[in-house]
């Protein structure tokens, strides 16, 4: 035992794991998923036992400094070697993005609390109090188990300080409880429609069974979904299990966590980027010591380390935001769905308008599949009209039936709900003599003119600079905005409506959570009356005096070079749209486009998904692309144009010589769309297949051909199921 080895991953950049040595007196400490801090180099850093090997890699380890805190669950020590070998990144950092670095930079927070001693010491004789406030103290007490300091704010510390000296009380200090989300009042849960009753019944039974299961639940905007969660979930209530719901992060609304609240109390634990360091980490320890039975987030709270999960929910599955675009690229559904499968649990997919890779596994039956057809209480579905705003008079943005639909609204106090997908004022200046735009200096996009700052914006690397009164190319000052995004609506619908309470929802706008969330709750008030904004309005939002939604451009990512353009057009139309008509009185919806017979959005006009679908896996198959294939995006970035196209013609020809009968198809090397981003040349290539096997070691010996030949030249990105190709 005085030789026991163990194997660790570090944080660093390194495709390997590395052995050292366990002091006698931690031996018995130890297991997989153990969190220690080890020596590595000049540096101590956490790392992550992986196991124990028979044999050391080399004489003269290291040994573990010590123990830091409790280990990871087994299933998320497993889903770490998984994702580090799906998504080629190395394992160390794999782990570190499991665990929330938080937890060991951010103490427990302490508290300090009193009680009177049941057998006070010879010396401290009850008879000894001194004072009113003494006693006083005392008698309070002695009707209470114990009270924090806070909460003796009558008494002086001296008080506190006389009694704990005579030996009357003693004072404690430990961690403090974490603060539960808030306290709501718990409400009857309302009586399921047939489909809602038949899905619990379904996942109910998967659950029970112990046995790993996926299921698709389709249900069309208002149908009930959330509803079908929380039923499913309050069956596992007290045979613990825990379950873990995620949620596209501008979706973490009130609205989402007050009703779990209410039906779970404090036994919820919330988990997104909204929250302090300090605050992530009490609610990481909330749910490893057992006091939480439902943890609701964002991409991340996949992770929330409970020791036996039981369900896993990902609702609007089909969001893009679940896909992390830095460090470890993996997709937080499909993670979700591999920690269900480590563990025997069950995974729930949701959504009204799902990915095609989701529904095309349903209808192949990877997936079981429950569909909700209905709203709740048989509420219609909102009517869609679509307008060609081709036959609008020039520079007119609105037609005139949306503006007429919009002056009803206001007259009959219902709310309207504006979408469109871009910010900013105008989104380019250009020069009217020589025809060039204002472009970034670090990105390949022109600048956004936003009003309110009087600036030009770029909305990638964050680049600010005031407008310039001549063309930095011709020198001409004939400079023109063209374009609108929100701030421009927002000015010109108040021109038209100057009583109307209008609010815009969007990045600029609305900046932190608190600011978030009070605008939500402004809407549900019914302090707004037109409640404008990008797609941030158009996710999971439950307004029952929205009757009316325009969508004000529906070609705005219609023609990007993204083979999933029409699918992200339908899907957030189709969402937009059914924010409309939730309450007691019937929606409509108004589409404004150029493209009306576009197949994407006659769809969304019927509210078609199999429609849409129908049509859109025709494309894809010709193509060999998701679902129908697999594809890994390999990406190359320098400062410097030529060294990237080389790395990435090097890979080309390194994959080239190695894929001959593998059924792949390579793409590249090609400038990516957007061609330099914060500084940065990229060019990229495409591997596709049908199997992924095929593209995985080709991609491997893509990226250490560049790496063998330019070092840290130039940068690598393995991305395996891209979902942005920009």
């Amino acid at each position: 035992m005085s030789n026991l080895i163990v194997d660790i991953a570090v944080g660093v950049s390194v495709n390997k794991t590395f052995h050292y040595r366990v002091p006698e007196e931690m031996q018995g400490d130890l297991v997989p998923g153990s969190r220690v801090l080890v020596p590595f180099g000049s540096r101590r850093i956490p790392g992550t036992v992986m196991g124990f090997p028979g044999r050391a890699e080399a004489a003269d380890l290291k040994s573990v400094i010590k123990v830091l805190d409790n280990p990871l669950p087994c299933d998320l020590l497993e889903l770490a070697r998984w994702m580090s070998d799906y998504y080629m990144y190395p394992l160390g950092q794999t782990v570190e993005s499991v665990v929330p670095k938080a937890l060991f930079r951010a103490k427990p927070k302490k508290k300090k609390y009193v009680r009177l001693l049941t057998n006070p010491s010879p010396g401290g004789k009850r008879d000894r109090v001194r004072g009113k406030k003494q006693a006083e103290l005392v008698c309070l007490l002695s009707d209470r188990e114990e009270m924090s300091i806070d909460e003796l704010g009558a008494f002086s510390a001296q008080t506190v300080k006389s009694l704990r000296e005579a030996g009357i009380i003693e004072v404690l200090e430990r961690e403090a409880a974490a603060s539960a989300p808030g306290e709501f009042t718990p409400t009857i849960p309302p009586e399921l429609m047939t489909e809602q009753r038949e899905a619990v019944r379904r996942i109910d039974e998967a659950v029970s069974s112990g046995s790993f299961g996926v299921f698709l639940l389709h249900g069309v905007t208002g149908s009930g979904k959330t509803e079908v969660y929380l039923h499913a979930i309050k069956q596992l209530a007290g045979v613990g299990k825990g379950a873990i719901v995620l949620a596209p992060e501008i979706a973490l609304t009130p609205q989402l966590l007050s009703r779990f609240c209410r039906r779970f109390g404090d036994r919820v634990a919330v988990l997104h980027s909204g929250l302090t360091d300090r605050e992530r980490a009490d609610e990481y320890r909330r749910i490893q010591t057992g006091r939480v039975d439902v943890a609701i987030g964002a991409r991340s709270a996949v992770f929330a380390p409970f020791e036996n999960v039981g369900l896993i929910i990902v609702d609007e599955e089909h969001e893009n935001s679940y896909k992390q675009d830095e460090g470890l690229r993996y997709h937080a559904r499909d993670v979700a769905i591999m920690r269900a499968k480590f563990r025997n649990a069950v995974a729930v997919l949701g959504s009204a308008t799902p990915s095609l890779e989701s529904y095309y596994n349903a209808m192949n039956n990877k997936y079981q599949y429950l569909r909700l057809e209905r709203r709740v209480d048989h509420r219609p579905m909102p009517a869609v009209e679509i307008i060609d705003v081709k036959a609008l008079p020039k520079q007119e943005l609105y037609s005139p039936r949306l503006l007429s639909d919009i002056r009803q609204r206001l007259e009959k106090n219902e709310q309207t709900l504006l979408l469109l997908n871009r910010r900013g004022f105008s989104s380019v200046l250009i020069c009217r003599e020589c025809g060039a735009a204002i472009k970034c200096p670090s990105c390949s996009v022109s600048l956004t003119y936003h009003k309110p700052e009087q600036k030009l914006k770029c909305h990638y690397c964050g680049h600010l600079t005031r407008p310039p009164d001549k063309c930095p190319g011709c020198g001409g000052i004939e400079l023109a905005l063209i374009g609108s995004g929100t701030q421009k609506i927002e000015e010109e619908l108040q021109a038209f409506f100057p009583a109307a309470r209008l609010r815009r929802m969007d990045s600029d706008a609305v900046k932190g959570k608190q600011a978030y969330d009070e605008l939500l709750r402004q809407v549900d008030r019914r302090e707004v009356d037109i409640l404008l904004g990008t797609q941030m309005i158009a996710k999971g939002h439950d307004f029952p005096a929205v009757t009316l939604v325009g969508v004000v451009d529906a070609d705005v990512g219609l023609n990007l070079p993204d083979f999933r353009s029409a699918e992200k057009t339908f899907q957030l139309i189709t969402q937009a749209a059914g924010r409309a008509g939730r309450g007691e009185t019937s929606g409509e919806v108004i589409i404004q486009t150029m493209n009306p017979n576009h197949y994407s959005i006659q769809h969304s006009r019927t509210h078609d998904y199999e429609g849409f679908y129908n049509e859109e896996i025709v494309f894809r198959t010709e193509l060999g692309y998701p679902p129908i294939g697999r594809i890994i995006k390999l990406e190359f970035k320098s400062p410097q144009e030529s060294l990237a196209a080389e790395a990435a013609k090097t890979a080309q020809n390194r994959i080239s010589k190695l894929m001959r009968g593998k059924g792949t198809v390579l793409l590249g090397p090609a400038p990516a769309p957007l061609s330099r981003l914060r500084g940065q040349y990229r060019f990229q290539l495409l591997l596709l297949s049908q199997k992924r096997e095929a593209i995985r070691s080709l991609a491997i010996e893509g990226r250490n051909a560049v790496e063998e030949k330019f070092g840290r030249k130039c940068k690598v990105i393995v991305d395996v199921d891209p979902i942005n190709l920009m």
